[in-house]
């Protein structure tokens, strides 16, 4: 585990990579984005990096201590993640605990929580004490994807580092060089994961993904001929596949904005379907305000599955409305 490994966020790096080299390092960091953007890995890589004996800028890989990070068993580093989708008092007392006890070999202890904005309110309040006066060789990271779910005192404590959006040309070159895949799968993966590193490898590593996303544009060419009757099956489809609904309900708007974007332009670049140029060629005879309002209705079901609204009839409703369209 190294910088090296680390996709985009450059500024981020340069910044802790200067608090090393200044030692003006923080005892409490937040580092806050996305899902999927890489800030737990970047919180592991810069642990290491302060735990490390060479005291550098970047862990030198080689020294006892990041030997015994890479292998899982550093005595002075610890990580903190949800049990059941929560984190307890107890796991935060756990911490405290080991504060309490000087580090085992070098200079510092880091504890690393991931999803911190799942703590419950006792664990956020145990956490609060344990960040007023930390011992010296004390660093800790809180990673979130949500800091509005924590105390604003815990907030107004740390450094706040805030992670942006990976370009999605880096993303794509990643999923090309690192995984293997294909170039103009993996630019539709990097374009429909918006950036998310992690979302991107997810579905790079599913195997029936793109099957999905072929099954979804043949139904709306289907829809768009005027074959409402595809309709039943399609609901069953989405039935069975209803964990991932909203990945579909992507596939969909990704498909109409591409529509809308080869009508308007003619420009396969700019679309991220481009494999599909014959079938967009011949369904832009679409009007642009048609497309618009199924667009319109894939976000409307989408918002009426977050409230919970009847899973069936949602889908159901949308599909013949998107046909009656035609």
């Amino acid at each position: 585990m190294d910088y090296k490994d680390i996709v985009g966020h450059e500024l981020v790096v340069q910044s802790l990579k200067r608090a090393v080299k200044n030692n003006n390092i923080s005892h409490f960091y937040l580092f806050e984005g996305e899902e999927g953007l890489g800030k737990r890995t970047l919180g592991r890589t810069f642990a290491k990096t302060l735990l490390c004996e060479e005291k550098g800028e970047e862990p030198c890989n080689s020294c006892s201590s990041c030997i015994k990070f890479d292998h899982l068993n550093h005595p002075d580093y610890h990580e903190i993640e949800p049990e059941k989708g929560i984190i307890r008092k107890g796991q935060v007392e756990e911490i405290i605990r080991g504060m309490s006890m000087s580090p085992f070999g070098g200079d510092r202890k880091v504890f690393l929580m991931d999803q911190a904005h799942l703590m419950n309110k006792e664990a956020q309040n145990a956490m609060l004490k344990s960040l007023e006066e930390p011992p010296i060789y004390v660093h800790m990271i809180l990673v979130t994807s949500s800091s509005k779910n924590l105390l604003p005192t815990i907030v107004s404590r740390g450094q706040q580092i805030r992670f942006g959006q990976i370009p999605i040309s880096l993303v794509a070159e990643y999923l090309v060089q690192r995984e293997g895949m294909a170039t103009d799968e993996a630019r539709f993966i990097a374009e429909f994961s918006k950036g998310s590193l992690g979302r991107a490898v997810q579905l790079c590593s599913s195997e029936d993904f793109f099957q999905i996303r072929d099954w979804i544009i043949e139904l709306m060419d289907l829809l768009i001929r005027g074959e409402s009757w595809k309709i039943f099956s399609a609901v069953e489809r989405f039935t069975e596949e209803k964990e991932r609904v909203q990945e579909l309900l992507d596939i969909m708007l990704f498909w109409f904005r591409d529509l809308m974007v080869y009508k308007s332009t003619g420009d396969l670049s700019l679309v991220i379907n481009s494999d599909k140029e014959k079938l967009l060629s011949e369904q832009s005879f679409l009007d642009l305000d048609r497309i618009n309002d199924i667009i319109k209705k894939i976000q409307d079901t989408s918002m009426n599955l977050q409230l919970n609204v009847n899973y069936q009839l949602s889908i159901e409703t949308m599909l013949f409305k998107i046909q009656e369209e035609f």
